[in-house]
């Protein structure tokens, strides 16, 4: 057996999918309009933190190919292998200042020293031959 359906089923049934229709279109509506608001908020702040995140990275790769092009520059390794070697020299130089001021000092000791043998000398022997 086969339900007939008679124009006002087919009508009402028109109209309960045009209702649904409408009731679906309302709702969307209104989850549209609860959502879109905090939507649209999180979207600028999204496109804030990823303009941030872009200047960030920016200055992050400009900084590392200032360090590479640092590390990489035949000048400046030229201008520390010459510092080492002036310090080098500069450390032998002061150890001979040091060495020879301790000489000096030692040579300055003994001709104080022989001065005053001499100075005594001198006055010995006027004694030594008055006798």
């Amino acid at each position: 057996m086969s339900t007939i359906e008679s124009p006002d089923d087919a009508i009402d049934e028109a109209s309960q999918n045009n209702a649904d229709e409408m009731a679906g279109q309302l709702m969307a509506k209104g989850i549209l309009e609860l959502y879109e608001p905090p939507l649209v908020t999180i979207n600028t702040h999204l496109k804030e933190l990823t303009d941030k995140q872009d200047a960030v990275h920016n200055i992050m790769v400009s900084a590392r190919r200032r360090l590479e092009d640092t590390e990489n520059d035949a000048t400046l390794d030229a201008l520390l292998a010459d510092v080492a070697t002036s310090k080098e020299r500069l450390n032998s130089i002061s150890n001979s200042m040091m060495s020879l001021h301790k000489r000096v000092q030692s040579l300055q000791a003994r001709a104080a020293n022989i001065d005053k043998v001499a100075k005594s000398k001198a006055a010995s022997p006027t004694k030594s031959n008055n006798s």
